[in-house]
């Protein structure tokens, strides 16, 4: 038989995993990319205005032009954005829009919000550009070799472009014609 305090600390855990995912769906981080750049919908190009200033859940933007787009960080899947023609009315547009919750990116057409778009095609996932550049070639970084103490260094001389290896002075006795090395004196303390 399942004995009551079991059942009691099954309760309490169910309601802390209850409690973490409705605190992550609500605390969710996004970063928006406000756009005013041209869409075509269904065959329909709709631009932005010349100037117009976006709000983001009341935080003033700077204003906007054709073409321009803005970076705002928010937390949360609800937000209300408020678009404000500058150039021509002055009129107030207020949409709210819903983040889905695994899109941290995203993008919010202006024009598709002015233009009567449907609200799918307000927000979508943004995807950075890509770029077409040029594949440069690989290039290896070859390490000097390591020498050490015992081994000799070579030194190429730059009339023969021969290698020839570095020695310790010798002196040569010209009557028997024998190389021997130079001995130099031991200080000893």
């Amino acid at each position: 038989m399942i004995s009551r305090s079991f059942i009691q600390r099954l309760c309490v855990v169910l309601m802390f995993i209850a409690v973490s995912i409705f605190l992550f769906y609500i605390g969710k981080g996004h970063t928006i990319f406000i756009d005013t750049n041209a869409i075509t919908i269904d065959d329909k190009e709709m631009s932005s205005l010349d100037s117009v200033t976006v709000s983001v859940n009341g935080v003033q933007q700077k204003p906007m032009g054709r073409a321009q787009r803005v970076r705002v960080n928010v937390s949360g899947p609800k937000h209300t954005i408020e678009i404000v023609d500058d150039a021509n009315t002055g009129n107030i547009v207020k949409n709210t829009i819903t983040l889905p919750t695994f899109m941290e990116r995203v993008v919010v057409s202006i024009p598709a919000i002015l233009g009567g778009a449907p609200s799918e095609y307000w927000v979508t996932e943004f995807m950075p550009p890509k770029v077409d550049a040029p594949v440069e070639k690989m290039q290896y970084y070859i390490p000097p070799p390591v020498v050490t103490p015992e081994e000799t260094p070579e030194v190429v001389s730059e009339d023969t472009k021969e290698v020839e290896p570095e020695e310790t002075p010798e002196v040569v006795s010209e009557d028997t014609k024998e190389v021997e090395p130079e001995v130099t004196p031991e200080i000893t303390p």
